[in-house]
């Protein structure tokens, strides 16, 4: 994965973003609140190299509605597609029981902000072992491969839940 330029996402970004030692792209509320964002290495999907999406609330403090939140982390997101043409792939945390919710905003952040002839998203979801799991995979229309990852998304999506 290339590096994103902190120079394009600071200049359009309501948060000041650094890059933390573990790679993550940090950033620190009005409320304190420090989110991580991150992109973490998948297996490909359709022949492409994927990169998960993650979002961390890294020093646990209660995070009330903050629209700058969004707006970094939609930026982030579009510095990535700025320098890489790999996809995108969300998975929301299953750790409290609130992935349902997590899965809902995230969706709207990005059907609200997204430009719709710039980027293809397709959801899954499935109930494993009684556990809710809701996934999306981004892709740039322009990638030359995005037919490719999308099949190859809903077909892996198809498996698991046939599986459960």
């Amino acid at each position: 994965m290339n590096n994103l330029s902190l120079d394009y996402i600071n200049t359009r970004s309501p948060y000041l973003v650094k890059r933390a030692d573990d790679g993550d792209y940090v950033f620190q509320t009005a409320k304190g609140v420090i989110y991580g964002i991150g992109f973490i290495e998948n297996d490909p999907l359709g022949g492409c190299e994927t990169y998960q999406l993650s979002i961390s609330n890294q020093n646990k403090l209660h995070a009330s509605y903050d629209p700058d939140v969004k707006n970094t982390t939609l930026i982030i997101v579009d510095a990535f597609f700025r320098e890489n043409l790999d996809g995108l792939l969300y998975m929301c945390d299953t750790s409290d029981s609130r992935e349902a919710a997590r899965n809902r905003l995230f969706l709207r952040w990005f059907e609200e902000s997204a430009e719709p002839e710039r980027f293809t998203i397709k959801t899954a979801s499935a109930v494993i072992e009684g556990q809710g799991i809701y996934a999306a995979i981004i892709v740039e229309n322009r990638n030359p491969m995005a037919q490719a990852i999308i099949d190859d998304f809903e077909l892996t999506a198809k498996m698991l839940t046939e599986d459960k």
